[in-house]
């Protein structure tokens, strides 16, 4: 998988203020595999090049200070619309001035996705002339924004320039032992600065690292406020009730290779592995690779389950309130799997959705605890993929479809045989290029 690459050379500065920005001035390249995010149109010189000539220590400035915010705040519902989410995500929030590329790094887990767009800096008298879409390995990127880091923190010391805010910052995050880096893990997860904590907030870390154990990765990022701690207690109440009544023997599915199926998917992305699982499943269950499921009845038929052991485990006793980015629970231990779903009324189409979502988990993390929830983040994205895959595997919607462009008629049709949402259906046309859609 290619990485980010900060390729860069020192110039000489001249008539700039400020030694830590006139010690580190560079013509700077960013490039990811074939694309140059920096390649620009210079409206003075009239030509394209493909650096720019800037300092470099707000740039690494900026990566220190977001430092655990790339690594660990993923994407959501709760941020998709909040400022300070781009600040810490976007390139273009920190150019203090300089003509910085638009380029976002939001991490999914072990994967990052990074954005670059084209824009018009009348300011600077450039325009960006490429953008683009990637996932790159996060450890990779995060070497990458080390290096470069290391890189300008060598420079200021080349030149004597001593305790600036990079070289303080970048200095209490090498020395950060497990436990803090864990804390600033978590603390970033909740979009908050970790060195800036009040009492509550550092309680609410503590606890919720004591208090959930291996769903902690999961459940960070599905959370708005401390005012969802009640909420929370639900959720551990619920898994507690899980384990008494929620059993599944699911011995069919836990029979399996599972070893096998992860060998298989290693290296590729989320949403690959989730098809590629969902595709092994039927085929160890002796499932068409194209045929509906359209019930809890054919799919515990498939799995060879009673129907009424399904439908037990996969709803709770009683009422418990949920956060709203939280779906279900999945325990998992020597007893075997049990899960803990949110009440969704009467939404079989979902409930079926999460459930299979669930068994993904069982799959991927047999003794592992797990939570599904509404974010994108790696393992989600995983397990909605062979969700939507097992209950409406694309090889069957492809020898369904005759057309090139379908109509939302031929959704309908296609999510009432397979039952789903026609959501879901769009969903795998787009994913796997079956057909066009006609937006008409």
């Amino acid at each position: 998988m290619p990485t980010l690459e900060f390729n860069f050379d020192w110039v000489d500065a001249e008539g700039i203020r400020g030694p830590e920005l006139a010690s580190t001035w560079a013509a700077l390249c960013i490039r990811f595999a074939d694309s140059t995010i920096t390649r620009t149109l210079d409206e003075r010189a009239k030509t394209t090049r493909e650096f720019l000539f800037l300092p470099l220590y707000p740039l690494a400035e900026w990566l220190a200070t977001n430092w655990w915010f790339l690594s660990h705040e993923f994407k959501s519902p709760n941020n998709s619309n909040d400022a300070g989410f781009r600040e810490r995500h976007s390139l273009a929030a920190g150019r203090e001035g300089y003509a910085f590329p638009n380029l976002d790094f939001v991490s999914c887990g072990s994967i990052t996705r990074l954005t670059w767009r084209t824009e018009s800096l009348p300011w600077a008298r450039v325009t960006f002339l490429e953008q683009g879409e990637a996932w790159v390995d996060t450890a990779a990127f995060r070497v990458s924004c080390a290096s470069l880091v290391d890189r300008v923190i060598r420079r200021l010391d080349a030149f004597g320039i001593e305790k600036t805010f990079l070289q303080q910052e970048w200095a209490a995050i090498q020395m950060a032992d497990d436990e803090e880096v864990a804390f600033c893990a978590t603390s970033a997860g909740l979009g908050w600065d970790p060195y800036a904590l009040d009492d509550r907030r550092r309680e609410w870390v503590i606890w919720l690292s004591t208090r959930l154990g291996d769903m902690l990765g999961e459940a960070v990022p599905a959370m708005v406020t401390p005012d969802d701690y009640d909420e929370w207690q639900d959720v551990a109440r619920a898994i507690d009730e899980a384990k008494k009544f929620n059993r599944l023997p699911l011995s069919c599915v836990q029979r399996l290779h599972r070893n096998r199926i992860q060998e298989t998917v290693t290296g590729t992305y989320p949403w690959e592995a989730g098809y590629a699982a969902a595709r092994q499943l039927r085929e160890a269950l002796d499932v068409g690779r194209g045929d509906p499921l359209p019930t809890l009845s054919h799919i515990a038929q498939a799995l060879q389950e009673e129907a009424g052991s399904l439908e037990r485990g996969r709803d709770s006793q009683r009422s418990f309130v949920w956060p709203d980015m939280v779906d279900a629970a999945v325990v998992q231990d020597d007893e075997g799997p049990a899960f803990a779903f949110r009440r969704l009324g009467k939404l079989e189409e979902a409930r079926r959705f999460h459930f299979c979502r669930a068994l993904a988990e069982v799959l991927f993390s047999p003794g592992s605890d797990a939570l599904l929830t509404k974010v994108h983040t790696e393992r989600q994205m995983r397990n909605r993929a062979f969700a939507a895959e097992f209950l409406a595997p694309s090889m069957g919607l492809r020898q369904r479809v005759r057309r090139k462009v379908v109509a939302n008629d031929d959704l309908n049709e296609l999510a009432a045989e397979y039952g789903v949402s026609s959501r879901l259906i769009e969903q795998q046309f787009r994913a796997h290029r079956i057909a066009d859609i006609w937006d008409g």
